[in-house]
């Protein structure tokens, strides 16, 4: 029948129409999915807080350390403050580190399974190394200096203490201990560069950056220990952080601009990224320091000034090294950037 026909046609024509819009409303829907060039063929690295922790205090250790052996071998007893606040700072903040390193790594057995072998090759095992021998190392100043405060009431104590006085004994404490403390300083920012996250990945100069921090750190921790319990405003301990602290700050913004001229859109994580409010901190706390050098200020309001440009160094500090941990995260689920880094240059 004619009619039944055309009922039939017209059955038919719906039925493709409806096949048609599942087909469009189907490949709409894929279009919404990633597809191979919206993954990254990295994994972004597991660091958290305990490592971005552990960079800053490693550094901070190191730097002060650095500072005080150097004050104690060539400026003697006109520095004698600066070197009993160095050891005290760096072994309060090398004792953080290894249970920072072990947190992270979630079984203390790890720690020691990477002091199983010797690679030098590998910053990662270095890293192991230079801190158990550095943290060995720098108790014996620090065990001096503590049986010094306490005059050595005990013929054990004043016997230790002459021990550890022995100018050879000293000569290859600090032979060994102040490069072991340039290692720790800047072998984190190495690490950093020997991983294949976009934003790290063979960049040159997040090592001297690292360590150019590292001193520009310790130069604020002991500047503001000795304002705290010293309130004399010029003191030759005093007069000799702030220019090293200047040095130091002069270099750390030499590299930081090295590094993002040499990462350029890599380290957008942190320039337009996630972590830019920490870069502006670290950058801040780079000019805010100087700038309160230059202020006329003379007895407490001076002292309030360098305890407060003291202390936006120091955050200033942590903030860069926690902005470049968290960068690598975003940088290593950025595609765009984990292909670009893979090309050959």
């Amino acid at each position: 029948m004619p009619g039944e026909a055309n009922i039939q046609h017209q059955s038919s024509r719906i039925h493709r129409e409806l096949k048609l819009q599942q087909a469009i409303a189907t490949s709409q829907e894929a279009r919404h999915e990633p597809s191979y060039y919206d993954i990254s063929m990295l994994k972004a690295p597991v660091w958290k807080w305990e490592i971005a922790s552990y960079f800053f205090l490693g550094g901070l250790s190191a730097g002060t350390y650095i500072l005080s052996r150097m004050a104690e071998r060539f400026g003697g007893r006109q520095f004698e403050d600066l070197t009993q606040a160095g050891s005290a700072i760096a072994a309060a903040s090398a004792l953080a580190c290894p249970p920072l390193l072990i947190h992270d790594l979630g079984d203390p057995k790890r720690f020691h399974h990477m002091l199983r072998v010797w690679k030098p090759s590998s910053p990662m095992n270095l890293g192991t190394w230079v801190l158990t021998a550095y943290s060995g190392n720098l108790m014996i100043p620090t065990v001096r200096d503590l049986l010094n405060r306490r005059n050595a009431r005990t013929r054990t104590e004043r016997r230790a203490i002459s021990l550890l006085k022995n100018p050879t004994i000293l000569a290859v404490s600090d032979a060994a201990g102040i490069p072991l403390a340039i290692l720790m300083a800047g072998y984190t920012g190495v690490l950093l560069s020997s991983t294949s996250t976009p934003a790290w990945c063979k960049n040159p100069w997040i090592g001297p950056l690292f360590s150019a921090s590292a001193i520009a750190t310790a130069a604020s921790a002991l500047s503001l220990v000795l304002d705290l319990t010293d309130k004399r405003d010029v003191t030759p301990s005093k007069s000799a952080l702030s220019k090293i602290e200047t040095v130091a700050h002069l270099a750390e913004a030499i590299s930081l601009v090295g590094y993002l001229k040499s990462a350029g859109d890599l380290a957008k994580p942190l320039t337009h990224g996630s972590q830019r409010p920490h870069l502006v901190a670290a950058v801040t706390s780079l000019a805010a320091p100087e700038v309160f050098k230059c202020l006329p200020l003379k007895g407490t309001p001076g002292r309030l000034s360098r305890i407060l440009a003291s202390v936006i160094s120091l955050l200033g500090g942590f903030s860069l090294r926690w902005g470049f941990v968290f960068a690598g995260h975003e940088s290593a689920n950025d595609p765009a950037a984990a292909r670009k880094n893979s090309r050959a240059n």
